[in-house]
């Protein structure tokens, strides 16, 4: 069950949860529509963040969907198969995404790579049982800046691919004990799951 607690609307804010094509400070962030609080039993009080913008493309084989926000920057995202047939998208119609936060699978130290690397970028059928209606699943593996672990709320907080700093829960006991391994500044190799939800505006 959800429980809408709080809606919050901005003028500007910072990218939560998207992969870019090009570096976050080459062109302007997508800025989101809308911010709101919502409750999901089993998981606490959570942050979905609206973003409005046009399709451009996708490909059917992969699920990547590229779209285009209103000052021209292009991104990407994989479309979870809950979200269904891409070609229903007609190319120049405005799409609502709305991405929430949920659980960090996996973490340790990196080797290589850069901060805000999406090593790989999956859709899943499921994993985030009792999330909102909608929504879809999508795992991501991040190389990226490992800022700290709060051990008794059960959350990790680490950079995301845009460099803004997102406080995400921990899935079990193990994901909080592989923590102990990894020090605050250290390059990580981060696993989370994440909600995605992609509606036309018709």
């Amino acid at each position: 069950m959800m429980i809408a607690i709080g809606r919050i609307e901005l003028a500007a804010a910072a990218w939560i949860g998207f992969a870019a094509f090009a570096p976050a400070l080459a062109q302007p962030r997508p800025v989101p529509a809308e911010v709101e609080q919502v409750v999901v039993a089993g998981f606490g009080q959570i942050t979905i963040v609206t973003y409005k913008a046009q399709f451009v493309s996708a490909d059917p084989a992969t699920r990547r969907v590229v779209l285009e926000g209103p000052l021209g920057r292009r991104w990407a995202v994989i479309a979870p198969p809950l979200l269904g047939d891409l070609s229903a998208f007609r190319n120049g119609e405005t799409l609502l995404i709305r991405v929430a936060p949920g659980i960090v699978t996996a973490l340790g130290k990196a080797h290589q790579g850069k901060p805000g690397e999406v090593m790989s970028e999956v859709a899943v059928n499921d994993g985030l049982p009792g999330w909102p209606e909608g929504f879809g699943i999508r795992e991501v593996t991040l190389t990226t800046i490992f800022v700290g672990i709060d051990p008794a709320a059960g959350t990790v907080t680490f950079e995301g691919p845009d460099g803004n700093v997102r406080v995400v829960r921990a899935a079990n006991a193990q994901v909080l004990a592989d923590l102990q391994k990894v020090n605050p500044g250290d390059l990580a190799q981060i696993t989370y799951l994440e909600g995605l939800a992609i509606n036309a505006i018709r």
